[in-house]
């Protein structure tokens, strides 16, 4: 079972596992992306990121879609995380189901504006993010768990 699905740029993080793997407790992370999985040492590299009780595992895009529609996680409560919302939709129009996604870090860099202070997307990611929403999902923004809770459904547009 998803109890989490988060749009992150910077993957698996002290962020993530301390912050979030804390309130949430998941028994394993599912970092969906298609560069880090067909590259071995960074695959390694994000998998050695998680704490030693706390599992992770890099998939492509297609078999995180795949597994967890087949019910592989079915036993374990997942986060599941992506590096962007173009990820994210990508991932939804393969059959992904989703009520709610975090969008907790989309840093700044050149071409960005902030919708939030842990938020920034460019033109093209803003029109993903409003195909997101008009899948009725619900987008909301926090960094952390303790953080204010912000839908930013109407910041998008």
């Amino acid at each position: 079972m998803v109890i989490l699905f988060r749009i992150d740029d910077r993957l698996i993080h002290a962020q993530v596992v301390v912050g979030w793997g804390r309130e949430l407790r998941p028994d394993r992370i599912v970092l969906a992306d298609d560069v880090v999985s067909s590259t071995g040492w960074e695959r390694d590299l994000y998998t050695a990121a998680a704490c030693p009780d706390l599992t992770a595992t890099v998939l492509s895009e297609r078999e995180a879609v795949e597994q967890i529609a087949a019910g592989v996680f079915d036993s374990e409560r997942i986060f599941l995380i992506v590096r962007g919302p173009r990820e994210a939709l990508r991932m939804l129009d393969m059959g992904l189901s989703a009520e709610e996604i975090n969008v907790g870090g989309l840093h700044p860099r050149a071409g960005r504006r902030m919708i939030t202070e842990n938020v920034h997307a460019d033109d093209a990611e803003r029109a993903v993010l409003r195909e997101i929403v008009k899948k009725g999902i619900a987008l909301e923004s926090r960094a952390l768990p303790g953080d204010r809770r912000t839908t930013i459904n109407s910041k998008v547009v």
